[in-house]
């Protein structure tokens, strides 16, 4: 009885091994382009809303952050009327991303209160230097 539940639990802990390491062999992965970039899109989004110009900054592309410094890029760059953003499709070519977001905006209709709408909004994000970058003109 002793060497049949030794061969049981031998048996259970070689599944739990075997489950274990598929999960981390697919944990190691790594990204497709479009999930890298839906990735990068939502961090963008989400320092923009929580208002950090430092960090929504260096998801620009290089030649735009070169052209811009930070004291700029916070007095002009950080206004938005969206509440909330999700980055939902990318559509990728080998260094060129079109990413479509979804955004709840409070418009600013002079006079009258709307709430909150649905509106949608594509960026183009480019690979630079093995990172994905949004494309904003300098």
């Amino acid at each position: 009885m002793t060497s049949n539940l030794m061969i049981q639990s031998a048996k259970a802990l070689f599944a739990i091994g075997a489950a274990a390491s598929t999960v981390a062999c697919a944990s190691f992965q790594p990204d497709t382009p479009e999930q890298a970039v839906l990735k990068r899109s939502q961090g963008y989004w989400d320092a923009r809303l929580k208002g950090d110009a430092e960090k929504t900054r260096s998801y620009m592309n290089e030649a735009f952050r070169l052209a811009v410094d930070e004291k700029l890029f916070a007095k002009n760059y950080m206004a938005t009327f969206a509440v909330a953003a999700e980055a939902q499709k990318a559509t990728c070519e080998p260094e060129k991303c079109e990413v479509g977001v979804n955004l709840k905006v409070n418009p600013p209709i002079p006079g009258r209160k709307m709430g909150t709408i649905d509106m949608y909004s594509k960026q183009t994000w480019l690979l630079e230097d093995g990172r994905w970058n949004l494309y904003q003109a300098p």
